[in-house]
């Protein structure tokens, strides 16, 4: 029996139902990871968004190589970003509940900083926007740790001289967040999704390298 060169390509690439396995279960053990590292360390965000990235790269690449197809980047990148996202999310949020004290503070300053990047190419240079919210609390106590928000428009109808309820953490190891944006249920909502809705791509993916792989001829019956 001859081996078309997709079948040679398909059994040179190993592909086989328990790749898709393993992947599942390493996608799991990064979730945890990102997990781990976001709520023992919420300071550090930009570590654990990183370490997310970096999970999400091994996965799709690995779904990429398995199944033998480009297409693997859509059908399971999406979902695989929602499930990371909603970690990083839930890591954050869980920590800042049970580290951080409500507290009624006053925005006494509200910095805009705005600086310009570029692209290593020296095109499409955009501009990044950080929002420095100073606080006092209402007897007149400044806090320590501002809060900062990294994007154009702010925190909605933050500005100076407003009352607000936040979240402060006396150690200082979680940032201080308006309480309104620490939403645990919603958290929660955005895992499940990415991680049932990743769940059923990969059994799916898995049953059609299962049925491309059985339909593969044997490597002792190749001339």
């Amino acid at each position: 029996m001859y081996e078309s060169g997709r079948d040679r390509r398909w059994n040179q690439g190993g592909r086989n139902p328990l790749s898709i396995v393993i992947t599942g279960v390493v996608f799991l053990f990064g979730i945890g990871v990102v997990f781990a590292i976001g709520y023992l360390f919420p300071s550090v965000l930009l570590v654990t968004i990183i370490l997310g990235c970096l999970v999400f790269v091994g996965v799709t690449l690995a779904m990429r190589r398995f199944m033998g197809t480009a297409w693997a980047y859509w059908y399971t990148g999406p979902f695989v970003a929602i499930a990371l996202i909603g970690t990083v999310m839930l890591a954050e949020d869980v920590a800042l509940s049970q580290a951080g004290e409500l507290t009624e503070v006053v925005v006494v300053d509200h910095e805009v900083d705005v600086t310009t990047q570029h692209n290593p190419n020296g095109r499409h240079a955009r501009k990044v926007y950080t929002h420095t919210y100073s606080l006092e609390r209402t007897d007149g106590t400044p806090v320590a740790e501002p809060m900062i928000y990294r994007g154009k428009d702010g925190f909605d109808d933050f500005d100076e001289g407003d009352t607000v309820s936040v979240l402060i953490d006396p150690e200082g190891n979680a940032p201080t967040e308006p309480a309104d944006d620490v939403d645990l249920p919603a958290d929660i909502g955005v895992l499940v999704t990415g991680l049932v809705t990743s769940g059923i791509v990969f059994f799916i993916c898995g049953i059609v390298v299962l049925l491309r792989w059985t339909r593969s001829p044997s490597p002792h019956r190749v001339r």
